[in-house]
């Protein structure tokens, strides 16, 4: 199954169950995070289909996967002409020493004699336990499992892009962030620094400014250092070169509106059929019968028929070749039936094996079914909490901006120490990076049910 990872920079995309708050006023219109790129012409610009589109072309995984899939189709090939006749040409010489027959008299002979013998000959099987049909449906549900397991790492392929990219975007949108609240630093210790310079204010309190300007200063390198790192990981999962410049768009993230929650086992009766991981382990439990079968047929009788046209060329005959080879035709024709009595207790072993191996392909078949269930189960929930969270993170933004402007005022006015300014500009930071944290776990959430609607990620765009 695609399983929801954690990343490195607080993006838990497993979830948690929130505690459901109220929602806030939608009086106020939906807060848009632009998440702009860096303008630097050097580096190209790629979008999230890109990174899609590349890496499905790229992945080495999903190439071997269709290459085993060409293989497969080549052995179910070969189970199919394995209904048709043999016919096979055969040549051989042959030199008599002591008694013989002389080809050209048909007397016996004790002189050396060499001649050519020449064939044709043509074998099929007119019943054998059904063992060639039942490979035949036995290699089609392994080339079905096999297309199958390549449509589903195609989607964990695109999973892990999207996760990789939200990663990254929102590392990006982390370091934005800290640019501004620097910016907002800057501003702040030089106004302080005029003030002080006239005379209005103490200078430590200018001081202890620029030591708030200094540490966000660290922030932002530490939140800088961390998008690379995302741009790194992102980039090596598209197997790209160290050396290629690299940067992303922005994405239309949605927006929080309250949405119905979906009927875990309506969505669960959709997603069976569909998800690709579902579908492969159906197709290898169906595969274990026709493999059963096959094991079946080895106790059943065989009946056979062959036949060949042969011909000869004795060496002194006095006959040209083409005469003799005309004159010395015979044809053959045989049945022959083989019944198995006693092979070693081989085959009953191997019956009993596969009659295993068919149990052991339907548990698998539950369980998947069962984490399917399960992870519907929380994706449903997930959704719904990160609904909340978002128009918590809204709520959370909108006061503490607030409270950020009046301490602002009041340590303008002298009214507030740098300390009540700092931890007002902290819960704003902390509510900005909240708010940007909720909005990629929500459509990441959103994303994730998409995927079990539909069974692959093409509503990405």
């Amino acid at each position: 199954m695609i399983k929801q990872t954690n990343t490195d920079v607080g993006i838990d995309f497993s979830g948690s169950i929130l505690r459901k708050i109220a929602r806030p006023k939608w009086m106020i219109t939906l807060l848009i995070f632009v998440f702009a790129s860096f303008s630097a012409s050097a580096q190209e610009s790629w979008s999230l289909v890109k990174c899609i589109d590349y890496a499905l072309q790229n992945n080495v995984d999903l190439n071997i996967s269709l290459n085993n899939a060409e293989s497969q189709k080549l052995t179910l090939l070969e189970s199919k002409a394995k209904i048709l006749p043999t016919l096979n040409m055969a040549s051989g010489m042959y030199y008599n020493f002591g008694r013989s027959i002389d080809g050209s008299t048909n007397a016996i002979t004790f002189d050396q004699t060499m001649y050519n013998n020449y064939g044709f000959v043509t074998s099929v099987d007119l019943f054998s336990g059904f063992i060639k049909l039942n490979t035949i449906g036995f290699n089609k549900y392994l080339l079905s499992a096999n297309k199958e397991e390549t449509t589903y790492i195609r989607n964990k392929l695109v999973f892990d892009i999207l996760t990789a990219y939200c990663t990254a975007l929102y590392s990006k949108g982390l370091s934005e962030v800290a640019q501004s609240q620097l910016t907002l630093s800057e501003a702040q210790y030089e106004r302080m620094q005029k003030m002080v310079d006239v005379g209005k204010e103490a200078q430590i309190t200018a001081q202890e400014l620029k030591s708030q300007w200094a540490n966000d200063k660290f922030n932002l390198t530490v939140a800088e250092n961390n998008y690379n790192n995302s741009l790194v990981q992102l980039k090596q999962l598209l197997r790209l070169d160290a050396s290629q410049s690299f940067n992303i768009d922005a994405l239309a993230l949605f927006s929080g509106y309250a949405q119905e929650k979906q009927n875990i086992d309506t969505l669960f009766n959709s997603a069976l059929n569909v998800l690709p991981e579902i579908k492969q382990q159906e197709f290898l439990y169906l595969a274990s019968l026709k493999d059963l079968a096959v094991a079946k047929g080895g106790i059943a009788p065989r009946i056979y028929m062959s036949a060949g046209l042969y011909t000869n060329y004795f060496d002194g005959d006095p006959l040209k070749f083409s005469q003799q080879i005309d004159n010395n035709q015979n044809q053959a024709v045989s049945m022959g039936i083989r019944i198995p009595i006693f092979n070693n207790a081989s085959v009953y072993s191997d019956i009993k094996r596969k009659r295993i191996a068919v149990n052991d392909r339907e548990l698998l078949l539950q369980k998947q079914k069962d984490i399917l269930y399960s992870e519907i189960w929380t994706a449903v929930d997930d959704l719904q909490s990160a609904m909340y969270e978002y128009q918590s993170a809204i709520e959370l933004y909108e006061f503490s901006e607030l409270s950020l402007q009046n301490a602002t005022t009041k340590l303008e006015k002298g009214l507030s120490s740098t300390t009540d300014y700092e931890v007002a500009k902290q819960r704003f930071i902390d509510a900005k990076e909240s708010l940007l944290k909720s909005r990629i776990v929500f459509f990441m959430r959103k994303q994730m049910l998409e995927f079990y609607k539909t069974g692959n990620w093409d509503h990405i765009n």
